[in-house]
């Protein structure tokens, strides 16, 4: 008797030491708080261009405020598609956001019958960052004014050409709604960004690009391009010479691409609720500030990740429509 009570007298210590040990250090396996490691901010076109340096500049404010190194990673290719896709798919814990582009969230949704993502279903924004018109630059031996080179583009249909992004960038569609407001038809050269694409056209490879002021600007002073015409209802400060497409004639015609930051749907609203702060409080600083600026790009933050969604949507209500009306043949 003694035996069996004192086996079930050890039996319940070792329960209840087992039952100590086990909650005890629940602590010690709480998960710590975000972000405990570097965030990869992925940019869907090359280095160089104008999205891969708003990406940078706000990943530098964004280390600062989250207290973890923002690396930008570009994963260019298929007019955005390749890092859209990599976003999309990336797990949703707000270590991989992306740089979302209005060629990426409603361009390529017109362009293309299917994608290996859904934009509405497999992302979600995480705030607004800016809106850019858009400037069509020519190589150096194209003429000096829209008007000279859509008489140009009229007597050689087809052989002027026009470098992009990639099929469904922004600099595709605007190119292909360009051609069709001017009456003239060219020849679509697409390049794995438009970063690339600019480097041809001041190498003389390709005569045209639509482009921002931001990386076309340097050049155009160098005297490697020619800038032709800016979209807007009025000039830019930042290139108070240079004539709008509405002073030119082409009263109906806009080109311009705006941007938010997106994550993975499915990320938890604490994580982008921080992510949301942390960009906001980069769009309020004076360094990225003059960033912008110096593209002609207009803050459209603070936002919040609702507010950036809503306008998302709005934009390819606007735009899908019309890109499927160009009947560009893509896969």
């Amino acid at each position: 008797m003694n035996t069996a009570r004192l086996q079930r007298r050890r039996l319940m210590l070792g329960c209840a030491a087992a039952a100590a040990t086990l909650g005890a250090p629940l602590h010690v396996f709480a998960q710590p708080a975000w972000p405990a490691r570097p965030i990869r901010l992925i940019v869907s076109f090359s280095t160089g261009s104008g999205n891969d340096t708003i990406a940078r500049e706000l990943a530098i404010a964004m280390t600062q405020s989250l207290g973890q190194s923002v690396v930008v990673e570009n994963r260019g290719g298929g007019g955005g598609v390749i890092g859209t896709e990599a976003v999309a798919k990336a797990a949703p814990d707000g270590y991989t956001i992306g740089l979302g582009t209005s060629s990426q969230l409603v361009m390529n949704v017109g362009l293309y019958r299917s994608l290996p993502f859904d934009v509405e279903k497999d992302l979600h924004a995480i705030g607004l960052v800016s809106r850019t018109p858009l400037v069509l630059v020519g190589s150096a031996d194209m003429p000096g004014t829209l008007k000279e080179l859509i008489a140009l583009a009229k007597a050689k249909p087809g052989q002027v050409s026009y470098g992009s992004g990639g099929p469904g960038s922004i600099s595709h569609i605007v190119g292909e709604a360009f051609a069709k407001a001017a009456g003239v038809q060219l020849l679509h050269v697409p390049y794995k960004g438009n970063g690339a694409a600019l480097v041809d056209l001041s190498g003389g490879h390709v005569q045209l690009l639509f482009d921002g002021l931001i990386s076309t600007a340097p050049l155009a002073r160098q005297g490697k391009l020619k800038m032709l015409a800016i979209s807007g209802n009025k000039r830019s400060p930042m290139a108070p010479t240079l004539p709008t497409f509405a002073e030119q004639g082409l009263h109906d015609y806009e080109a311009y691409t705006w941007n938010d930051l997106m994550a993975p749907a499915g990320t938890p609203p604490e994580v982008l609720a921080k992510l949301n702060t942390a960009l906001n409080q980069a769009l309020a600083l004076p360094a990225v500030q003059a960033r912008l600026a110096q593209g002609a790009s207009d803050p459209l933050g603070p936002t919040t990740p609702a507010q950036a969604e809503a306008y998302g949507r709005a934009e390819r209500a606007r735009w899908v429509p019309f890109i499927r009306s160009l009947h560009i043949d893509n896969p």
